[in-house]
């Protein structure tokens, strides 16, 4: 059977590897689809402020400033103080492309498309969290007989967790092997699908750039600070190698399409070197005096077992809490200044929020946080101000450099219009000093903040290169051009099939 659209996403893999790699001849059906398709360098907006919103402005075609939902794991949400995950019944899955195209009629499949929900009753195909870098839904399919097939015919997708290894040559090896293995199931599950029925639009994703390049870049990478150079020769070129079988697995799928088949891929966001960040915003706000307590040195020691590698801070937390109970060891984080869920403290002014790549802040403002401490208005313009001259003033103690590049209010970065669930500040990092964690300055002293211990094997991190590449007769080939937005994607896949946008888009087709 064939497609009359097909929609290839690409998670996290970096566009500049693939461009060079495809000029190289290297990767020879990029080079191919380069060759024919029209080249678009969106502007991503999100690996400024909002990166865990890429992929709900690519599909959705909204701006992430107006969506909300920027750290699907565990964010915060208005009027709550604790983070949690983001419930499925909060996502407007409606806003989808696919489903929109579904919703008029169309033949659909969806496979593994990131940070997506399913759409009841759409009719068509839907697989979520099959073989992808997020999970937030579970393993499951629509109808449920499709899952049970892709089981019978490929078994589970090799790749549950690619953040659980050891770091250990064979815990790298086995993930190597799992990663290699994952892509070509993926490319098996596409090629399957597009031959099982005649399809309006085929939209599927490769999760396996973003896995392999967290955790292979410093292999990679030779001026990565944790690179070894007597590494296995395998361990240095997975990255590549992962590329490569995606290549193969490109070729195959379009061919499965059929000649007449629209194509459109997209690499969503990039991979470049790990180098932190968000990890000093806690210590930060601490030593202005905005968390739960006054800065003392007994809160600087808390607060660097919370955040230690080594076998005293692990075991010190392994101990804490069946030592001391939950109630009593919350109480002696809030006079540390401490504690888990800050914003639970009306003497909290001020928490960081995870963010992915880049650093957040919101602050605890009374009749929006439920222990709101901070009025609204002046006093919390203020306190936004303070907290960025603060953050200018940092210096990386190497290089004597400023580690903030930008900081960012919602209004400044989405307009008036942006959703209240957005933090109040969006740091971002320099890129270009290393991994941040060792400055000073003159009103904070000097900070030694390690890099997250939850990540502590993740040397890649995201950058913003974002690639569109589409082959349509509407579309001469062109050399790359640097045009539109990510939101662009969806309205640009909806004018393929003759569809509308809609009002609510804040995107436009690539096309127009």
């Amino acid at each position: 059977m064939t497609a009359r659209l097909l929609v290839i996403g690409l998670d996290a893999a970096e566009a500049t590897l693939i461009e060079g790699w495809a000029r190289e001849g290297r990767l020879p059906n990029f080079a191919a689809l380069m060759a024919r398709a029209a080249a678009f360098v969106p502007d991503n907006l999100p690996l400024r402020t909002l990166p865990g919103a890429i992929w709900p402005e690519l599909i959705t075609g909204v701006s992430c400033g107006r969506i909300g939902q920027y750290y699907h794991p565990g964010q915060l949400h208005t009027g709550e103080a604790e983070r949690r995950a983001i419930d499925p019944e909060e996502v407007d899955v409606e806003s989808y492309y696919w489903v929109k195209a579904a919703r008029a009629g169309l033949k659909v499949a969806a496979l593994d498309m990131p940070h997506s929900y399913p759409a009841p009753d759409m009719g068509g195909v839907q697989l979520f969290d099959w073989g992808v870098h997020d999970r937030h839904t579970g393993i499951c399919s629509f109808p449920s007989s499709y899952l049970d097939g892709v089981k019978a015919r490929l078994g589970d997708h090799p790749v549950i967790d690619c953040e659980a290894h050891d770091g250990t040559p064979e815990s790298y090896a086995e993930l190597r092997d799992q990663l290699l293995r994952g892509v070509a199931l993926k490319t098996a599950l596409i090629v399957d699908t597009l031959k099982s029925d005649r399809w309006d639009l085929l939209t599927a994703c490769y999760g396996e750039p973003h896995c392999v390049g967290h955790q292979f870049w410093h292999f990679h990478d030779p001026g990565h600070p944790r690179h070894d150079p007597d590494a296995r020769p395998e361990f240095k070129s997975t990255i590549f190698d992962v590329y490569a079988l995606i290549d193969k697995g490109l070729g195959e799928v379009i061919e499965a399409a059929g000649a007449g088949a629209e194509i459109i891929v997209v690499a969503s966001h990039g991979m470049g070197r790990f180098f932190g960040g968000p990890n000093i915003l806690s210590e930060v706000l601490a030593r202005l005096g905005l968390t739960s307590a006054n800065d003392t040195g007994a809160g600087r020691l808390a607060r660097s077992v919370q955040r230690g590698h080594g076998p005293i801070s692990r075991a010190a937390r392994a101990f804490a809490r069946p030592l001391l109970g939950r109630k009593r060891l919350k109480a002696i984080q809030a006079r540390l200044g401490a504690l888990r869920e800050p914003l639970t403290d009306p003497r909290t002014k001020a928490a960081p929020l995870p963010n992915n790549r880049v650093g957040a802040i919101r602050l605890n403002v009374k009749s929006r946080e439920p222990s709101g401490s901070v009025a609204p208005g002046n006093e919390a313009a203020a306190m936004v101000d303070d907290i960025r001259v603060a953050l200018q003033g940092l210096r990386d103690s190497r290089s004597g450099e400023p580690v903030v590049a930008q900081t960012l209010t919602p209004r400044e970065a989405f307009g008036a219009d942006y959703h209240p669930d957005v933090p109040d500040l969006m740091v971002v990092f320099r890129e270009d000093l290393g991994e941040i964690g060792d400055c000073a300055s003159d009103k904070l002293g000097e900070l030694r903040v390690p890099t997250d211990v939850s990540l502590k094997h993740r040397t890649g991190d995201h950058t913003s290169h974002s690639r569109v590449w589409i082959i349509s007769p509407r579309t001469p080939p062109a050399a790359p051009v640097a045009k539109g937005a990510l939101t662009d994607l969806a309205p640009t896949v909806l004018d393929l099939l003759n569809l509308p946008a809609g009002e609510r888009m804040d995107g436009h087709s690539f096309l127009r």
